[in-house]
């Protein structure tokens, strides 16, 4: 019997459990949906004006920007004159910058002709002082050689003049010999 009684006190144990939580919730509930009920319609209320406020700031912002955008066409049809006549003016001076760079062109053409001949004549001459230089050097060479050939002969002439008079001196002796 005592399992008998325990498994009908248990149950109604859990039934007085949650009868009282459930009362206490139900006592609650209605409140706190309540507040959250209030609670909506005030964040409802503050979107509404806070959209109002936005509305407003909206149509002022859209005037300005009518207004900004009226100036910037302004500016924007001014810039576009200064644009066009600063084209013109490029195209000016692009016309007239182009017959400063034929004249350049025609004086650098007659100009390369000049130098072009000056450097032929330039390697004319230093062919010509080439020939000289080597010229030079040759004639002092030879020159050199020469000198030393006089300086040869001499002491050759002067040996033969010793040869002979040593010649001269035993024939002389020879003959006194002789005699």
């Amino acid at each position: 019997m005592t399992k008998n009684k325990i498994y009908f006190i248990v149950p109604i144990i859990a039934i007085a459990v949650f009868f009282a939580y459930y009362w206490n919730f139900s006592t609650e509930y209605e409140a706190r949906q309540a507040k959250v009920v209030a609670a909506e319609k005030q964040r409802r209320l503050e979107k509404l004006q806070a959209e109002a406020v936005a509305r407003e700031a909206a149509i002022k912002d859209a005037i300005e920007a009518q207004k900004q955008r009226k100036l910037e066409r302004i500016e924007r049809e001014a810039r576009d004159r200064k644009m066009k006549d600063d084209k013109e003016n490029a195209i000016l001076a692009r016309d007239k910058a182009d017959q400063e760079s034929q004249r350049l062109e025609r004086q650098v053409d007659r100009l390369t002709k000049e130098v072009k001949e000056a450097k032929d004549e330039l390697t004319k001459l230093e062919a010509t002082k080439k020939e000289a230089t080597e010229d030079e050097t040759f004639l002092q060479t030879f020159v050199a050689k020469a000198n030393e050939n006089v300086a040869r002969l001499d002491d050759v002439v002067k040996k033969i003049e010793v040869a002979d008079a040593a010649a001269a001196k035993a024939a002389a002796l020879a003959a006194a010999e002789k005699k």
